[in-house]
């Protein structure tokens, strides 16, 4: 008798293991950066971002910089939306700063966000 109920409590707990979790990653809206106009070569720079999500039921938010190509710089966010679960109209928020540090003269450009939200370009200027 007793290992029959060690058995149901194995089973009852897979069960419950087993459920599928609702929801997946979405972008969220990059809503401001911080940027400087100009650097030196061999400053520090930082890239302030600020990130948020409409309601209660994102989680798990990340910011994230790629740089694309010598002089352009992707920015972009995403979240875990689970739609699954009754949400309040709150928003939800996150920022991080990147530290850049550039080695040459030149223009450097600065994206943030993708379709469909508002795309946000900034640039900065790196003199001697």
């Amino acid at each position: 008798m007793k290992y029959i109920h060690i058995i149901l409590i194995v089973i009852l707990l897979l069960s419950c293991s087993g459920e599928d979790e609702k929801g997946q990653y979405k972008p969220i809206v990059i809503a401001n950066t911080e940027i400087p106009l100009t650097v030196k070569i061999g400053e520090v720079v930082p890239i302030h971002v600020y990130a948020y999500a409409s309601n209660s039921c994102w989680s798990n938010l990340q910011i994230s910089l790629t740089k694309n190509n010598e002089n352009h710089y992707q920015i972009t966010a995403t979240g875990f939306d689970n739609e699954s679960l009754d949400c309040n109209d709150v928003l939800i928020g996150t920022d991080t700063v990147f530290n850049l540090t550039f080695n040459r003269v030149g223009e450097f450009y600065f994206q943030s966000n993708k379709s469909p939200y508002t795309i946000l370009y900034d640039t900065i200027s790196v003199m001697k």
